[in-house]
């Protein structure tokens, strides 16, 4: 009899635990995903001629850093917390998923940084662009989609 409680209490726990990661709505985003990352460098300035006449001129850098297609999305250890890895030797990072959905925007040197996840997309603004006028900065995000 002992034995039978025994192991109908284990059926029922394994159950309950597989049917919970089942219902787990942060499978949708486990999986392979390549991220990019993607610079915007600015910066103005005058240049005078002998008459003191000015001209604003400026210089642009675009980059695109690719990753190794290697990067993934998978499961942490808390309800609410996936790990993601930009790419195979790239450290896992922890994100943790808000009641509100998933995402996360705080103000940070007066613009908005944060990240958006979808089941599909992921975007996440590292440097974000100056609140204001700026004679030269600098700005990066980084792009993920689900392979």
């Amino acid at each position: 009899m002992r034995q039978c409680v025994l192991i109908f209490i284990c059926s029922f726990l394994f159950i309950f635990h597989s049917c919970n990661k089942e219902n787990d709505e942060r499978l949708k985003y486990i999986g392979d995903w390549n991220f990019k990352g993607n610079g915007y460098s600015y910066s103005g300035y005058y240049i005078y001629d002998s008459l003191l006449n000015s001209q604003w001129t400026y210089d642009e850098t675009f980059t695109t850093d690719y990753n190794d297609s290697t990067g993934s999305i998978e499961l942490g250890d808390n309800s609410n917390e996936i790990i993601i890895k930009y790419c195979e030797s790239c450290q896992p990072v922890i994100y943790n998923l808000n009641e509100n959905g998933e995402q996360q925007w705080s103000q940070n040197s007066g613009g908005n940084v944060g990240w958006t996840l979808t089941d599909t997309t992921f975007f996440k603004i590292v440097t974000p662009s100056p609140p204001s006028y700026s004679p030269s900065f600098s700005t990066y995000d980084i792009e993920g989609w689900k392979l």
